[in-house]
């Protein structure tokens, strides 16, 4: 394993790399730009880096659901999830133009583009949107031609020598995004944790109704409840959860246990201490 080795979505620019260099002020860290949420993961796995980092909720948009079904490949087989960050994101639009309305399409991150909807069809309504998979690579598209655009940040825009032509173009102002830090363990108990869980239901009526009732009874606060289709089975889901508090804490380790005589499978993605977004 690279000891102090950080490998984050890339390339530099991304607000990935933000929460990467706000986490290693006072860690040794080197951070490591990795172009793509599979190789991040792989990375980890292959012990390449020692931790990564990606998104995986937005709350304007979502889930990243590439993240959430790498976890669902991954998690809990060599690679757990040991942090979070809340990270407050504000796009802008980026361009060697200097006015919108010279621009003919507008290059982002699915995610980015479409935090940006609203700001889009009202502004740009003729420009047509254009993915990529990094506002990073979004800047590099926009500085290479006329009558392009890009949804980044304010760095990403230093870093390509874009104007910023748009400035907190988001449909909602409090517009925040969650990273997880992966490694090969997850973290100690602090106090103040979260667990992720992936759970597989029996296909029998009040499966999950059952299932959620364990947590209640152990007077568990569930956090997060999301399904995702198992692969190439149409009709039947696996479904991620987050609980406050650490899996070696005692409610929790007893709910699991009950959980695991009532799921069809069950596996722990990681315990980790819970970011307010207040820091």
């Amino acid at each position: 394993m690279k000891k102090g080795l950080l490998g984050y979505l890339g390339p530099a620019g991304t607000f990935t790399e933000e929460v990467a260099m706000k986490y290693s002020v006072g860690r040794n860290l080197l951070l490591k730009p990795i172009s793509g949420l599979e190789q991040v993961v792989s990375a980890v796995l292959k012990e390449e880096v020692e931790e990564g980092l990606l998104p995986v909720e937005n709350s304007l948009e979502g889930s990243v659901n590439l993240t959430l079904d790498l976890l669902a490949e991954v998690g809990g087989n060599g690679v757990m999830i040991r942090g979070e960050f809340l990270y407050p994101v504000c796009h802008y639009l980026l361009s060697r133009e200097k006015e919108p309305a010279k621009i003919k399409e507008v290059y982002s991150h699915p995610q980015a583009l479409a935090q940006c909807r609203a700001y889009l069809s009202r502004e740009l309504p003729e420009a047509l949107p254009m993915h990529t998979a990094s506002t990073s690579e979004a800047a590099l598209m926009a500085a290479g031609g006329a009558g392009r655009a890009a949804i980044g940040s304010r760095r990403v825009a230093a870093l390509y020598g874009l104007q910023v032509i748009g400035e907190n173009i988001q449909d909602q102002p409090n517009n925040m995004t969650r990273f997880l830090l992966l490694g090969r363990e997850d973290s100690p108990a602090t106090g103040g944790d979260k667990t992720s869980l992936l759970l597989g239901l029996h296909d029998r009526p009040g499966s999950l109704y059952r299932l959620l009732g364990i947590f209640a009874r152990f007077g568990l606060n569930l956090t997060k409840i999301e399904s995702r289709p198992l692969r190439g089975e149409l009709g039947k889901y696996k479904f991620f959860l987050d609980v406050e508090g650490h899996r070696l804490d005692p409610g929790v380790r007893n709910a699991l246990e009950e959980v695991q005589k009532e799921a069809l499978f069950i596996k722990v993605l990681g315990s980790y201490p819970k970011d307010s977004g207040q820091s």
